[in-house]
């Protein structure tokens, strides 16, 4: 916040801008208002509320949400209020379990019954959804093989995003007895480690038949490619082709879910690797490139991971 107010008055002005706004229900002009209030004062309670109510009226849930847990952190009153809005916007933005779970933890710690009454209508709103929605995964995971590639992700993510965690017999059945392409079968493990998964399960990758037991796996995310050999990747490439680096993250990114559960340092080091990416890509942009003999299983690895 500026501490030099550059006219006296501004502060008294943006507020009647704000409120005149609000009133008529010009919400867009409200909220600029708001933008250049905030630039040289700080918000009081009074205006806090309004804010979240204009961010509320403009379908503004995921700004919303964070405005009413920065302005709980920093304990504006009323309490009850901002988290009100915060479990709306929650719902809003179809989170339902995330929903629930909320209006379970705070119910104690709300003031006002009207306040319950308010937050329990939405718990079971959201509960209703949840039902709907796992029925309706139930009836595509009955029907998995006949889905495409696509919305077999997009099934397995959406298991994964609302902890429907019950299916966990069924992942691993598919798992077992369905043909799936290496990308989903790497998702599904990772279901099954967040499942807490503990029986073993076999997948196939480069060629090779790794069994694991998913709950001592570790995530997608703390991978030794996507830790360690990514940003190894990319801060070369900035170096030698920074025109290729945003294509290259995103392929990484794809290669390191295809390859999971398996080790790269099996194949070799992380140095190794490295070289051997940067190969890769000095190929695909049409130069001639000569693979060190001790990086070849890796490059043919590589590109069987991009055809």
């Amino acid at each position: 916040m500026s501490d030099i107010i550059p006219f006296p008055k501004l502060k008294e002005k943006l507020i009647n801008d704000i409120t005149e706004a609000f009133d008529k229900e010009q919400y867009e002009h409200a909220y600029d208002h708001f933008i250049t209030y905030e630039r040289h004062f700080e918000l009081t309670s009074e205006l806090a509320i309004i804010k979240c109510d204009i961010l509320w009226q403009l379908g503004a849930y995921l700004e919303l949400k964070e405005e009413a847990n920065i302005l709980m952190m920093q304990g504006f009153p009323p309490y009850d209020t901002y988290i009100v809005y915060y479990i709306k916007s929650l719902y809003a933005l179809e989170q339902y379990k995330a929903t629930v779970e909320m209006v379970d933890q705070v119910l104690d710690e709300v003031d006002a019954h009207e306040t319950r009454m308010t937050l329990l209508p939405i718990k079971n709103q959201a509960q209703s959804k949840l039902d709907e929605r796992q029925d309706y995964m139930l009836h595509r995971l009955q029907r998995f093989s006949e889905l495409s590639h696509y919305d077999q992700t997009q099934l397995v993510l959406t298991l994964i995003d609302d902890r429907v965690y019950q299916f966990s017999e069924t992942i691993a059945y598919l798992l077992a007895h369905e043909p799936i392409v290496a990308s989903i079968q790497s998702l599904m493990l990772e279901y099954l480690r967040f499942a807490g998964y503990n029986q073993g399960v076999t997948v196939e990758k480069d060629s090779r038949q790794i069994q694991v037991i998913p709950s001592e796996l570790v995530g997608i995310e703390q991978t030794v490619f996507k830790d360690q050999l990514l940003p190894a990747v990319i801060d070369a490439l900035e170096v030698e082709i920074p025109s290729l680096v945003q294509e290259a993250y995103i392929l990484l990114n794809a290669n390191n879910i295809a390859l999971y559960p398996v080790n790269i340092l099996d194949y070799g080091t992380v140095e190794m690797w490295r070289d051997t990416y940067i190969a890769y890509f000095h190929q695909l942009m049409g130069k001639e490139v000569n693979v060190d003999s001790l990086h070849v299983e890796i490059f043919k690895l590589i590109k069987s991971l991009n055809t």
